[in-house]
């Protein structure tokens, strides 16, 4: 049997909602959390995260070395951090540039979530399916 390699995996955690008086950083972080992406103590995904939703914001990308030159953070730790993203179907990569997947990150979420939707509804095929055998 051949084995397959799954590249998309988000894991959604409930984590508190942040005060609406925090920080923009806050708010970022909430979301990184929630998708699995990392905890608060993975400074170098933060970093790199919050270096992707601030460049969408203003319609652009970014590259490995404009997010390292933003800390003192190896640009092979900031492209591993990157890959994971991409691999989650988060970002996407055009040449250097990387950037999220949507126009904005609400437009990023809103695409997964159709992407989780249609899986699905391919998974509740096959149960029916099943079901009636």
């Amino acid at each position: 049997m051949t084995q397959r390699k799954y590249y998309r995996q988000i894991i959604i955690r409930y984590i508190a909602l942040p005060q609406q008086e925090q920080d923009e950083n806050a708010e970022i972080d909430y979301i990184y959390q929630c998708l699995g992406l990392g905890d608060e103590r993975d400074d170098v995904g933060l970093l790199v995260f919050r270096a992707l939703v601030k460049a969408s914001g203003q319609g652009t990308g970014i590259s490995s070395k404009d997010i390292m030159e933003l800390s003192e953070v190896s640009q092979a730790a900031v492209i591993y951090h990157l890959n994971m993203f991409q691999r989650s179907g988060l970002v996407i990569r055009d040449g250097r540039i990387y950037r999220l997947r949507g126009d904005n990150l609400e437009q990023t979420l809103s695409e997964m979530q159709n992407d989780m939707d249609r899986r699905f509804g391919h998974l509740k095929e096959v149960a029916r399916r099943i079901q009636t055998k």
